[in-house]
């Protein structure tokens, strides 16, 4: 059965070959229907996705999914479609709609995935029970069908619009096709919400129907592959320096070491003594910025990344990152606890820290944001925004690292002041600090006021970080919705911004 299956999904594949596409440049009216929503109702990007819980690429996709919501917090509103691969099995779309009618979309939606979406009865209904739901309810909705009409009225609305795989997106009418990079949804997200914030000036009764009121009604193209631009070795990129306590050297440094890394990564692992030896060797001359990006085929690297961020908050986040080196491929929670033992942190609140995973969010969004920007894996160096990607052996590091002194030191013999060479650098930085933009060095000498959505970003950062003062300072001066976002998602976190 599951041979027929799959060549009946490779004939279909090959029959939609020669059939219309959409063009990812181009808005098209891309009705909701009928179709489950979170998110705000009156947020500047609505994504409507088409989805199957059997689709393999779907399920990769949501990982990236979920980091747009930090990224984009209170900003999107998800509507959620379905295309079936197979129309005669619609359990499990069933069962996601009948948890939503409870409140509960969001976890079986999640265990749906995990179960790659081909689960019986029997385990549809274990789910429901685990997730507390009315069974009496659940079952009888599933028993009545009574969400076959709305499956089949997506199915239906797919057949007319041309949308014939899955996943595809629309973010405020503007399709991406298939399980593309987060930097691909980020960049959509970014022009998207440029035209959000001109509509909403107009003031219109539905935000999403003014955005695609003018769009083509269906596929009339072919599909255009999507912008896959990498890292551009040759220059600089925007960069902030990450959270707080990751850094080692001072803030006039002239040359700074931006590192996205993994504590499970062995070639991060290899790294890291070209990056002491540095250290050593420039002092005061060299700055190095630590920042996360635990790798999803690493089972450990999360949690690893978490302890470290619980152990800067104690200002001890150097002497740890020492002992995961030093123990590497040790990241057991017993060994993480021994490790902040040894650097003589408080082991009840760093027990505290794990067992509420209190820096999850904080980990997450530093990933996405390396993600967004074009960083593929690990590690990924960044000298004065200049990318530099996978190990470089110490001899090879001091060479790079000489260039850019000569560079700095030149910038200073023309006038620029020393404290004031990596903000100059950035300023001229191509791509944007999408984690926390107040971590951003700005020129002394001009200091830059964060705009409202980049100071509704670092808002929520601090949030994450369970630094209510800050994030309250940040976010005084925002206004309307935007303000009622950010204290929406501080909330969550557990605090409540006056």
């Amino acid at each position: 059965m599951r041979w027929v299956l799959i060549a009946s999904l490779v004939l279909a594949t090959s029959a939609r070959a020669d059939r219309p596409g959409f063009d990812p440049k181009v808005v098209y009216k891309m009705p909701r229907g009928s179709a489950y929503r979170e998110g705000p109702a009156d947020a500047p990007i609505t994504i409507v996705e088409w989805s199957d819980y059997a689709c393999g690429f779907c399920n990769r996709v949501q990982g990236t999914l979920d980091h747009l919501t930090r990224l984009y917090p209170g900003q999107i509103r998800w509507v959620h479609r379905t295309l079936l691969l197979d129309e005669d099995y619609t359990l499990a779309a069933e069962a996601s709609l009948a948890a939503a009618a409870q409140g509960k979309y969001r976890p079986m939606h999640g265990r749906l995935f995990a179960l790659r979406g081909r689960v019986t009865r029997p385990e549809a209904e274990l789910i429901a029970r685990e997730l507390g739901l009315d069974m009496i309810r659940f079952r009888g909705e599933l028993d009545a069908g009574t969400y076959k009409a709305q499956i089949a009225a997506d199915m239906r609305d797919a057949q007319k619009l041309g949308v014939t795989g899955t996943p595809t997106f629309f973010i405020n009418g503007r399709p991406i096709n298939g399980n593309q990079s987060l930097k691909v949804f980020a960049d959509v997200i970014d022009e998207e919400l440029g035209r959000a914030q001109a509509a909403q000036a107009k003031k219109p009764a539905d935000l999403y129907e003014a955005l695609v009121a003018g769009g083509k009604p269906a596929a009339d193209t072919q599909n255009a592959e999507h912008d896959r631009t990498e890292l551009d070795p040759k220059v600089p990129y925007r960069m902030g320096l990450g959270l707080p306590g990751h850094q080692l050297g001072p803030d006039d440094a002239l040359v700074t070491i931006v590192v996205w890394s993994d504590f499970e990564c062995p070639y991060c692992n290899a790294a890291a003594p070209a990056l002491a030896h540095a250290h050593t060797k420039y002092g005061d001359q060299l700055r190095i910025v630590f920042r996360h990006f635990p790798l999803s085929f690493h089972p450990d690297s999360q949690l690893a990344a978490e302890a470290a961020v619980a152990a800067a908050e104690q200002g001890k986040f150097w002497p740890f990152y020492e002992q995961i080196w030093k123990h590497f491929g040790k990241l057991a929670r017993s060994d993480l606890e021994s490790y902040a033992k040894a650097v003589g942190l408080d082991l009840a609140k760093f027990k505290t820290a794990l067992d509420e995973r209190r820096y999850y969010d904080a980990v997450a969004a530093e990933q996405a944001a390396a993600e967004a920007l074009g960083v593929q894996g690990t590690p990924t160096m960044f000298l004065n925004g200049q990318p530099i990607v996978g190990a470089r052996d110490a001899a090879d590091l001091d060479r790079m690292i000489d260039g850019h002194l000569d560079s700095a030191k030149n910038a200073i013999a023309h006038g620029i002041k020393k404290s004031d060479v990596y903000s100059l650098v950035m300023s001229m930085g191509k791509g944007e600090e999408r984690a926390d933009p107040s971590a951003l060095p700005t020129n002394v000498g001009m200091k830059i006021e964060l705009r409202p959505e980049e100071r509704g970003r670092a808002a929520v950062a601090a949030c994450r970080r369970r630094d209510g003062m800050r994030a309250a300072t940040l976010a005084d001066p925002l206004t309307g919705e935007l303000k009622k976002r950010v204290s929406s998602v501080c909330a969550g976190e557990g605090i409540d911004l006056p």
